[in-house]
């Protein structure tokens, strides 16, 4: 079955920029596309997906989406630079939550542009850190979309 949450992250990351821009237009740019897919997400069910959840005030970081049906949080590095140490702390974000909060997510997608994203997480370490916490009960799947 296809991930309606993913597949939202693949439509607006067709708006991407290509080519020779500013640092200033590509941060821009994916704003814009991070803001878009969470509307389309939000479009999809307003009562199940619950946009830029707070973690926690005192950590003052957010969750991308959070389906509360399925207990799954997203989480989209818009560029695939940095994508690996995205995760790490998406993941710490996902561990935070589920100290604070009496419903625990039990899922993170992290999604990610294939082109520089796959070469930073698909690693032997960040496959192992994945296994670890499937150990300890959080599934962790990375999305790559575009290409």
């Amino acid at each position: 079955m296809e991930d309606l949450v993913v597949r939202a992250a693949q439509l607006a990351s067709v708006a991407r920029l290509r080519g020779d821009n500013t640092v200033s237009e590509y941060t821009k740019n994916a704003q814009t596309i991070a803001k878009s897919w969470r509307k389309a997400v939000h479009d999809i069910s307003p009562d199940r997906f619950l946009i830029e959840a707070l973690v926690a005030p005192e950590v003052d970081q957010k969750i991308d989406v959070l389906d509360q049906e399925e207990r799954c949080a997203y989480e989209f590095k818009v560029s695939g630079k940095n994508a690996q140490s995205e995760f790490y702390k998406d993941v710490v974000k996902v561990i935070i939550w589920n100290e604070r909060h009496a419903k625990k997510i039990n899922r993170l997608v992290f999604i990610t542009e294939e082109l520089f994203g796959k070469r930073l997480l698909d690693t032997p370490m960040v496959r192992a850190y994945i296994k670890y916490l499937a150990d300890h009960g959080l599934s962790v799947s990375i999305a790559y979309i575009g290409g």
